[in-house]
């Protein structure tokens, strides 16, 4: 048998296996390669969601506080007075009343 029949009788059979084992390892290491992206792309979206969350709370709290302040703004002296004792008792005296009734 000469190189060229060789060859094409190579190449017949390549066409009829599918690749070769060079081609069939760099695949491999493509798909291994592709796993670790898609597993850091997914940890990394994850880290982005939880910190999405987190400015999401710092916001919600910065609005609250902006409310109160703008409340506190408008009050007079005395509203402000029953505002606070309001505030104390929602805070403070209520929880501790309810820890003797439950």
């Amino acid at each position: 048998m000469n190189v060229v029949a060789a060859e094409t009788e190579l190449d017949r059979l390549r066409a009829l296996v599918g690749p070769s084992e060079v081609s069939y390892e760099a695949l491999q290491s493509d798909v291994v390669n592709a796993q670790r992206v898609a597993k850091e792309a997914v940890t990394e979206a994850g880290a982005l969601r939880g910190r999405m969350v987190e400015l999401e709370t710092h916001l919600t709290r910065a609005r609250q506080d902006q409310d109160f302040l703008q409340r506190r703004i408008d009050m007079s002296a005395w509203e402000g007075v029953v505002y606070r004792a309001q505030r104390r008792w929602r805070i403070s005296v209520v929880p501790r009343v309810k820890r003797f009734t439950d």
